[in-house]
């Protein structure tokens, strides 16, 4: 079933053809969207957009003028914008006392400034019912020891998703974040290869085991869809672990 027949995607932080980004390109150009792949490295892109038959555009979302341009490559391609999702990140995990203010400037550039300029250029090129998402953490709910950053960043573009729903209310945008919690990509492959976090964070799942890249596109997948009747929202793929705690520094590595 081609659920996103004759849509048009965007999808940024899909340099990693692997990661978050690359595999939720698939999955969408596999529901019969049109999709464009976008991210840092060329190189990766075009590989990506070969296999979907997409377009690749480059596009820094710390760079000024870049995600403004790659929503003009994208309408001036395909004539509109149906999807866009920017699933881009960092993690650099540290304590309060030895972050710096270069630290928490690069946080902020890419994990709300960056997100921030992606969904309004999103909601001011679409047509009335698209679909805008970010991805987060649902680490920000957790209270994180070491991620101040990263979850400080996350939370504060989950507040303005909420705000950004209700300013184009007008034009009947679903807006949503889609936070997953722990995933085996690129990013956070460090941690998949140490048997004891693992170990740990899959104790605390309901489900059993974490969730992997394939359950974080399936929820993309939804969110982009005409099933989806939601916006503001969070929409959570961590497996549970949320409704529980994140392991201790002992717990994990034996400290």
């Amino acid at each position: 079933m081609a659920r996103l027949k004759d849509k048009v995607a965007v999808v940024l932080g899909a340099s990693s053809i692997d990661g978050l980004g690359g595999v939720i390109a698939k999955t969408y150009a596999s529901e019969g969207a049109k999709v464009v792949v976008s991210g840092r490295r060329q190189e990766p892109l075009d590989e990506l957009a070969k296999e979907i038959n997409g377009t690749a555009q480059v596009c820094d979302i710390t760079k000024d003028g870049d995600v403004e341009n790659l929503f003009k490559v994208a309408k001036d391609t395909y004539g509109k914008v149906d999807i866009a999702i920017n699933s881009t990140g960092i993690y650099e995990p540290g304590p309060l006392n030895e972050l710096s203010r270069d630290h928490l400037r690069k946080y902020s550039e890419v994990s709300f400034i960056g997100p921030v300029i992606f969904i309004r250029e999103a909601a001011e090129i679409m047509e009335e019912g698209g679909s805008i998402i970010s991805t987060t953490s649902v680490t920000v709910e957790l209270s994180a020891v070491g991620l101040s950053g990263y979850v400080g960043t996350k939370a504060a573009t989950d507040k303005v998703i909420q705000v950004a729903a209700k300013e184009y209310q007008h034009k009947r945008l679903k807006i949503n974040s889609l936070s997953p919690g722990l995933v085996d990509t690129p990013m956070t492959g460090g941690l998949f290869e140490m048997e004891g976090p693992i170990k740990a964070m899959t104790k605390e799942s309901p489900l059993g085991r974490l969730a992997d890249v394939n359950d974080v596109a399936n929820a993309a997948l939804w969110l982009a869809s005409d099933e989806c009747f939601t916006t503001g929202d969070f929409i959570r793929v961590s497996a549970g672990i949320h409704l529980n705690r994140l392991p201790t520094a002992e717990e994990m590595y034996g400290l």
